[in-house]
């Protein structure tokens, strides 16, 4: 149980980095420019994502299938 949380707790943070580093670059890369956009939200095993254009979405579908790679990896030892 120490582990998940531990897991959990390091997932979070480094998602939190991410976008606040995301956000910081561009916001000084574009100026005048159009700014892409996507996300995604798990509920349960289920993703549901958006996605301003196609390789966004691309991008987002491969992010997906590591996931939940990932998860069968760590969750299959339990």
């Amino acid at each position: 149980m120490e582990r998940l949380i531990t897991m959990g707790t390091t997932v979070v943070f480094i998602g939190i980095l991410l976008i606040v580093l995301g956000t910081l670059f561009q916001a000084t890369k574009t100026k005048g420019k159009e700014i892409k956009s996507a996300g995604i939200i798990f509920i349960g095993p289920f993703p549901f994502g958006w996605a301003s254009d196609k390789q966004m979405f691309y991008t987002l579908i491969a992010i997906v299938v590591i996931m939940i790679i990932l998860y069968v990896l760590f969750f299959r030892r339990m």
